[in-house]
């Protein structure tokens, strides 16, 4: 059979805007459906529905059933948000700007100075894990106190110290992923209204580039969100923001959290 008779993959039905069908390539049903079949009649629908100018940046699956071939299969797709754009909102626009607030160091100091038992104080300590980070949460006492689970998202906004020169491409790249670590774990544990915690430590660390052109000595904003926790485990967002409202990469991070015995 000549290449010419074979079906295309993408043999696509538009049922509304956000709805198309996808046939099977295969002209006798014997078996299950074939995976990349599926991603790239996915990748197909997407296009179809994002504004000119939008490319794929990647693309992740879990296959939890075969399909069988004889079967259309539906491809419903979803905005981030409800203006349709394929880009979330940038959040800073509300925040204090970081020049207006404290230090994570100052704020964990007048906390001490204040009578506060630093064995209490939730977040990461920069000056023992990355000195070279300057960080400056916008709600300071949410990210030493907590407040009884109540609240899983925070920001934070970061800069790094030592000059890059803005030229350096490789620098500015693996300093970004560098500080991408910077609070997820601690974030993780908003959610759980301990007083103190035995072990706060990440399991794994994903990151994809959305933009390329930054300055990791300018200001970011880490925008961080606990979406699940549950036995002794939290999986945390994350979200990484040029002042000017270009997002630059996307995280994940499942930490692993223990409460201390009192």
């Amino acid at each position: 059979m000549s290449v010419e008779a074979h079906r295309p993959w993408r043999r696509l039905i538009k049922i509304d805007e956000n709805t198309y069908k996808g046939e099977c390539d295969s002209e006798h049903a014997q078996a299950r459906v074939y995976g990349g079949h599926v991603l790239a009649q996915a990748t197909a629908a997407a296009y179809f529905t994002a504004p000119e100018g939008f490319y794929i940046h990647s693309i992740h699956c879990y296959f939890v059933r075969g399909g069988e071939e004889d079967e259309d299969i539906t491809f419903k797709i979803g905005a981030v948000n409800d203006d349709f754009k394929l880009m979330p909102k940038y959040p800073g626009t509300n925040l204090p700007h970081p020049d207006t607030l404290v230090s994570e160091v100052q704020g964990r100091h007048e906390s001490i100075l204040n009578g506060n038992d630093m064995r209490n104080m939730r977040g990461i300590e920069t000056p023992r894990m990355a000195p070279s980070i300057d960080l400056r949460p916008t709600d300071i006492d949410l990210f030493l106190n907590g407040d009884s689970g109540r609240t899983t998202k925070q920001y934070l906004w970061m800069r790094y110290k030592n000059h890059v020169d803005p030229k350096d491409h490789l620098m500015h790249h693996g300093t970004i992923v560098y500080m991408s670590d910077m609070g997820l774990a601690a974030t993780g544990s908003l959610c759980y209204d301990w007083k103190r915690f035995k072990l706060v430590t990440s399991l794994d660390h994903s990151a994809w580039f959305h933009d390329y052109e930054f300055n990791v000595n300018d200001w970011i904003l880490y925008e961080q969100e606990v979406v699940s926790a549950s036995t002794h485990r939290s999986l945390i967002q994350g979200r990484l923001w040029t002042i000017d409202g270009r997002l630059i990469m996307s995280t994940t991070q499942e930490a692993l959290i223990y409460r201390a015995k009192q």
